[in-house]
């Protein structure tokens, strides 16, 4: 009769050989360490812990890991600062954050190349010395510049109207144990080009994994584009009554090849963000919470516009004034307008002194905590982000009804909304952040029910948008996609040691040891 190892005597004999390959430090199965793990995103339920967690210094530890998983038959989940993952219950999770060595800043060829555990905090005041910027966008500064620009590519990014993806390349360990790099540094060159004739460009079937797709390697460099700061930048802000004028605008700012970027925020995210900052704050931001409550979602709040767009204009002197002049014509051909500077010091001081600190001054310190802070933490409780992406007129009828129906049949308050159009006028997003009492359960499931309810009702009644951040994972892939994946699985690992939600292995050992008893 087979001898019957426990879950228990197994994982002990893990826990010890992950000592020997990284030292008593890097490892833990401390609760308290590992319950710190369970994130999977801003209001998803906690998930299980993972049972090991494990800090790999370098390549060679990465390695000698995934040569223990396949060994042992058991899951890895790597991730880093800023990189979500749907769930968290894997038998060893890979916490990166500890591979954080800048390993090149290439300003004549405009990219550095780093490991996962370096942070905007790390790299921006090193990339500002040299009047460089990388493409920080929304995230906090603890967060992994490769995590959120060569795992996730966010397309938040402050290049976004330039190049939605910011990585050039990336290194892999494959789950045989064997490095991979993509593009032509596949090549055995030092020359970070995503693709050409000579390689494909695999980079994107190792990125974003941990949220939509299997695990298929465990990235640990990625060439990431930095940008030049210039010698003169601009912020205008327009305001504008119709989303479709405000849209529209930016798609033009965009084609024209004149902005980095550009956002749009309505009324509610502009006002709360305002009373938030500075010196306001107190009765004036229950005010406004109050006038949200009984208004209409197109019914802005008094002295505000409905909706205002931001754009980043940055070059030479004589370009930089060129571009602002520009953005004023083509505010009036869409039905806005250029605020001039007295308007936004008499209605919006703070945002306007914000926006200009992250877009024009690249400052994404203090203050930008402050408004991360802001965001997070609404009058109703716990901010979330549900995102649709699509083409832009698309979108436009979305937004046109969908905060509307929120309140209707809901009772949720008018959201703030924050959106983009992606590079080259190609499509964009939509980004709504309704609040919900986390700490409530019974508010969570309802938040998340009414979330699903309203995904299905976009897809339904909008069937070129898709919903993401979320609602989207392998499971709803279409068929064909998902025959794909499996494919590539079986073939890069064949033994499955990619995480994917429900295969932790330790856990389903104890419950055949459990039936064996």
């Amino acid at each position: 009769m087979a001898k019957i190892t426990s879950r228990k005597d197994k994982k002990t004999r893990i826990f010890k050989e992950l000592i020997t390959i990284l030292g008593e430090e890097n490892v833990s199965e401390n609760l308290a360490v590992r319950v710190g793990y369970r994130l999977a995103g801003r209001l998803s339920p906690l998930g299980k812990p993972p049972e090991i967690v494990a800090m790999p210094r370098s390549v060679e530890h990465v390695q000698e890991i995934v040569k223990l998983a396949n060994k042992a038959g058991v899951s890895l989940l790597p991730i880093c600062g800023g990189g979500q993952t749907r769930r968290s219950d894997a038998d060893i999770l890979l916490d990166l954050m500890g591979m954080n060595k800048i390993l090149k800043i290439d300003t004549e060829n405009s990219y550095v190349l780093v490991e996962p555990g370096v942070t905007f905090a790390h790299l921006d005041p090193i990339l500002r010395k040299v009047n460089y910027v990388i493409p920080r966008g929304t995230n906090p500064v603890t967060c992994s510049a490769l995590g959120n620009l060569g795992v996730n590519r966010s397309v938040d990014n402050c290049f976004s109207s330039r190049y939605g993806d910011q990585a050039l390349g990336v290194e892999v360990v494959m789950f045989d144990g064997n490095i991979l790099r993509t593009g032509l540094a596949a090549l055995g060159t030092d020359f970070w080009q995503y693709s050409s004739k000579e390689t494909p460009d695999l980079k994107g079937i190792f990125m974003n994994a941990a949220t939509h797709a299997p695990i298929l390697g465990i990235i640990t460099k990625g060439a990431l584009r930095i940008w030049p700061a210039m010698e003169a930048r601009a912020v205008p802000i327009g305001g504008f009554e119709k989303f479709a004028g405000a849209f529209k605008y930016c798609r033009a700012l965009v084609n024209a090849g004149i902005v980095d970027q550009t956002t749009i925020w309505n009324w509610v995210l502009v006002g709360m963000t305002d009373r938030r900052a500075g010196e306001r704050g107190g009765k004036d931001d229950l005010e406004f919470l109050n006038y949200r409550m009984k208004a209409r979602y197109h019914e802005p709040y008094k002295g505000l516009h409905t909706y205002y767009a931001m754009a980043s204009c940055r070059g030479y002197r004589e370009q930089v004034d060129v571009y602002v002049k520009l953005c004023e014509r083509i505010a009036k051909e869409h039905g806005g307008e250029i605020l001039t500077e007295e308007e936004l010091q008499s209605t919006i001081p703070h945002v306007a002194k914000l926006v200009r600190l992250w877009w024009k001054e690249y400052n994404f310190a203090d203050e930008k905590e402050k408004a991360q802070h802001m965001w997070s933490i609404g009058g109703e409780g716990q901010m979330d982000s549900w995102y649709i992406q699509g083409w832009l007129d698309d979108l436009i009828r979305v937004e046109e009804v969908f905060a509307p129906r929120l309140k209707e049949k809901y009772g949720l308050l008018a959201p703030p909304l924050i959106c983009r159009v992606y590079e080259t006028g190609h499509g964009g997003h939509l980004r709504y952040v309704p609040g919900s009492d986390i700490l409530d359960e019974y508010q969570a499931k309802r938040h998340a029910k009414i979330r699903q309810e309203m995904n299905d009702w976009v897809k339904e009644n909008f069937p070129n948008v898709q919903p993401t951040s979320g609602s989207m994972h392998i499971d709803t892939f279409p068929n064909p996609m998902r025959d794909v994946l499996d494919k590539i699985r079986d073939a890069l690992d064949p033994n499955h040691i990619g995480y994917m939600a429900g295969e932790n292995r330790l856990e389903r050992e104890e419950e055949k040891v459990s039936a064996a008893g």
